[in-house]
C-alpha cells in the first residue's frame, strides 16, 4: 500500500477562540485610616484605553490627542450636559460642602469654588493645596526619581531645566492625583509669591495608575504648568500642575510677582482629572511619617484641602 508523501494536517478545532481578556489592575487607596477600593472615573473607558490589549492602542492615541479634549470641553459647556451633574455627585459621592449647587453646566460644576476653605494655624504647617489622592516621597535624585511600582522620571525632564532640578537634590516631592470627582481647585497653602510661571507642551494622557502602568514618564509627556513660588515658610517651591485626559486647560488666578496670601485660590482645572506635583527644597519641609510609609507600599491617602502634609523641620522653627 503506497503511503501518502504528504503528512495529514492536524484537525482544527471547531470551538470558537475567545478573545483574550485583560486584567483588571483594582486600586486601594486609604480613607483615613482604612483601605478602600478606588472608584474609577469613568471605568470602562479607562479600562478599555489602558487595559485592553487588543485595540488599545488606537484609543491611547485618541486619548492623547489634544482635539479629543477640546471637544469634550465645548460639550461640558453645554446647557446640555447640566443634566448629569446630580447623578455625577450621587455616584461618586462628591462633597458639595460650600459650593453654590447652582450650576449652567458641567464645566461651571467642575471648576466650582468653594467657601470655608481653611488652612492650618500654624504658619509652620503645611496645609494639602488640593483634594486629592497624595504621596509623599522625599530624598529626591534630580536624575531618576523613583517612585511606588517602580514608576521612574527625572526633574531635569519634567522641570525642562538641569540647573533648577539639581536646586532639589535631597528634597520632597508631594504628589497630589485629582480624580474627576474631586474639588479642582489649588490653593496658595502658604503666603508668599509667584515668581514665575510657564507651560509646557505636551500631551494629555491620563494620571491615573491605570495610565502610569501603561505610559513610560507620563508626569514629562503631558502638558503642563511649571510655577516657582517663593513661600515665606516654606522657601523655594515648585507646584508643576499636569494636564490629563478631558483637561484642555489650566486657568491660573494670580500675578507673577503679586503678593499672595495663605488660602486664595491659585488656579483650577478644566473638566477631567488631573495632578498637582509639589517640590520642596531639602531640609524645608518635615513630611508626615505615615504619608511616607505608605507612598512607599505603593498607597495613596485620601486628603481634604487643607488637611496637614507635614511642617517646617523643628530645627528650622
Amino acid at each position: 500500500m503506497k503511503q501518502s508523501r504528504f503528512p495529514k494536517l492536524p484537525k482544527f478545532s471547531k470551538r470558537k477562540q475567545r478573545a483574550p481578556r485583560f486584567k483588571k489592575q483594582q486600586i486601594w487607596v486609604y480613607n483615613e485610616n482604612e483601605l478602600e477600593q478606588e472608584r474609577i472615573c469613568p471605568e470602562r473607558l479607562m479600562r478599555l484605553i489602558y487595559e485592553n490589549p487588543v485595540g488599545g492602542a488606537g484609543l491611547l492615541w485618541l486619548a492623547k490627542r489634544k482635539a479629543v479634549s477640546r471637544l469634550y470641553g465645548l460639550y461640558c459647556r453645554t446647557p446640555l450636559s447640566a443634566r448629569g451633574i446630580p447623578k455625577f455627585i450621587e455616584k461618586y459621592g462628591v462633597d458639595m460642602t460650600g459650593c453654590d449647587g447652582n450650576y449652567k453646566n458641567f464645566a461651571q460644576f467642575f471648576a466650582r469654588e468653594k467657601s470655608g476653605v481653611t488652612f492650618p494655624e500654624e504658619k509652620t504647617s503645611l496645609g494639602s493645596p488640593c483634594e486629592g489622592l497624595v504621596s509623599v516621597f522625599p530624598n529626591l535624585t534630580p536624575s531618576q526619581v523613583v517612585m511606588a511600582k517602580g514608576i521612574r522620571f527625572s526633574l531635569e525632564e519634567l522641570f525642562g531645566d538641569p540647573v533648577l532640578a539639581r536646586e532639589y537634590e535631597g528634597g520632597t516631592m508631594v504628589s497630589i492625583r485629582l480624580t474627576p470627582a474631586n474639588y479642582h481647585r489649588m490653593h496658595f497653602f502658604d503666603a508668599g509669591a509667584v515668581e514665575s510661571a510657564h507651560m509646557i507642551k505636551g500631551h494629555l494622557y491620563s494620571v491615573s495608575p491605570l495610565a502610569l502602568n501603561r505610559v513610560v514618564k507620563l508626569y514629562c509627556r503631558n502638558k503642563r504648568a511649571l510655577i516657582r513660588f517663593k513661600a515665606e515658610n516654606f522657601g523655594d517651591v515648585v507646584l508643576v500642575e499636569v494636564g490629563a485626559t478631558f483637561v484642555g486647560s489650566i486657568v491660573h488666578c494670580f500675578e507673577e510677582g503679586q503678593p499672595v496670601a495663605r488660602g486664595d485660590v491659585a488656579s483650577y482645572f478644566k473638566p477631567g482629572g488631573s495632578l498637582v506635583l509639589m517640590f520642596l527644597k531639602k531640609d524645608a519641609f518635615a513630611p508626615n511619617a505615615e504619608l511616607v510609609s505608605r507612598s512607599a507600599e505603593g498607597y495613596e491617602t485620601k486628603i481634604a484641602i487643607g488637611r496637614a502634609l507635614g511642617c517646617v523641620p523643628a530645627n528650622r522653627q
